[in-house]
């Protein structure tokens, strides 16, 4: 029997993916659940794994192109009966199961051809007790710069290899090819270099077109205002060290301005809403995206609930996404149903910005540098630190005087900040 691995729906918001690499080429054998290549979007890297053991037998699509959801990949023969072979690609099963799984827990769900797949059946999980526990980037890596998988030592959580760790092994030592037709050559080093090999060209066309998007579907409009943060600053330095041995993380700024988005949020239901199939749909959960940067660009994971977590468990959290994020572990539930994003540039010498809107979202929250600026009070000129805000809306979901409104919730929160402990 002839089974046609195809291109799955990996998300909701997910239209199209690159086949990153196939860790099997023609003629070889796989086993059921083992992974046979690897997908990669603007977003998230994903592991495509087999659901019925069998030999490849043709790929279709080769590494670097992108295509759109339900585009064969490959054919894959299982010998369980005598079934003709397809004559042409034109001419696919109409119901043939797609030899494609995504890991939930110790499970595995098949997806049958043409079906979207779960958004929260994902590929990061390994099974308990797999001896081998990779990231698709390092599997990746390891092919390219001939080493085998199996030697490394890795550095990521409970013992995981991640690709740091090949470029690691790739700078002390020379690639040794585990057979003759490994490729030799590294390629480049994460970070700006990356952005100029085809890997990292590729992601950034993904995310232009993403940006794209976001203009020709979007109308957004923009409000600000500039914010007394004294309050703020003195409630940092009250709660960094207690936080942080509370925690295991540090409480950063941004976690502050998180939170106090959330709780204007809830103020504001108005704006816990998104535009979906013609219509403003509300939003019962407050679902916030925060944005990341990491070596191949910014991502921004999502977090339910911000408004109502404790603080420290709010930073916990936090930190912890942003690991995931970094490291290239993050999924498509770490991505998904957020309505809105916070986008902090105050680690930089930027003053102010206007963020893009995420296409599925409804607002973006960009705050620049908090130092100390002029500021008057009464009648007097005074020195005080501040923060300027700028809220990004989509004109479809509000208008501009909810999105004042809104804007105005968050300065009160960042000006009364001690709200943010209320659920202490």
């Amino acid at each position: 029997m002839t089974l046609t691995i195809a291109m799955p729906q990996l998300g909701l918001t997910m239209t199209e993916a690159t086949v990153s690499v196939w860790l099997k080429k023609p003629g070889d054998s796989v086993k059921k659940d083992e992974a046979v290549l690897s997908v990669s979007t603007d977003k998230v890297d994903m592991d495509i794994e087999a659901t019925a053991d069998g030999v490849l037998r043709e790929i279709i699509v080769e590494e670097g192109k992108t295509v759109p959801v339900g585009t064969p990949l490959a054919y894959l023969d299982t010998g369980t009966d005598t079934s003709p072979q397809p004559a042409s690609r034109s001419e696919e099963p109409a119901a043939a199961a797609s030899p494609v799984s995504f890991r939930d827990g110790a499970k595995l769900t098949s997806v049958a051809e043409g079906q979207s797949a779960p958004v929260d059946r994902v590929l990061e999980k390994e099974e308990p007790g797999e001896t081998l526990r990779s990231s698709p980037r390092a599997r990746r890596q390891a092919r390219q710069l001939g080493i085998d998988i199996a030697t490394v030592q890795g550095s990521g959580p409970q013992g995981r290899i991640i690709e740091k760790d090949l470029l690691k092994l790739a700078s002390v030592r020379p690639a040794a090819p585990t057979t003759p037709a490994a490729p030799t050559t590294p390629t480049a080093p994460a970070g700006p270099a990356a952005a100029a090999s085809p890997t990292g060209a590729k992601r950034r066309q993904i995310i232009a077109e993403s940006m794209l998007q976001s203009i020709r579907t979007i109308p957004p409009f923009s409000v600000s205002l500039e914010v007394n943060a004294e309050k703020l600053v003195s409630l940092y330095e009250s709660l960094r060290d207690p936080i942080g041995r509370h925690s295991g993380s540090r409480l950063t700024y941004t976690d502050l301005l998180f939170r106090a988005l959330a709780l204007s949020l809830a103020d504001t239901p108005a704006m816990n809403a998104v535009w979906e199939a013609g219509e403003v749909r509300p939003r019962s959960q407050i679902v916030l995206g925060l944005a990341v940067a990491t070596d191949r660009g910014v991502v921004a994971p999502v977090l339910a609930g911000v408004d109502s977590l404790p603080l420290a468990q709010l930073v916990t959290r936090r930190a912890q996404l942003a690991d995931k994020a970094r490291q290239s572990r993050l999924t498509f539930a770490d991505l998904e149903g957020g309505v809105g994003t916070l986008s902090n540039l105050g680690m930089y010498r930027v003053d102010r910005f206007e963020g893009i809107i995420s296409p599925g979202q409804s607002f973006i929250l960009a705050a620049g540098k908090l130092r100390n600026r002029p500021w008057v009070e009464d009648t007097s000129l005074l020195v005080r630190p501040t923060v300027i805000l700028n809220l990004s809306v989509d004109h479809r979901v509000a208008d501009g005087v909810t999105a004042a409104v809104f804007l105005e919730r968050v300065a009160e929160v960042i000006e009364n900040p001690y709200r943010v402990l209320w659920n202490e």
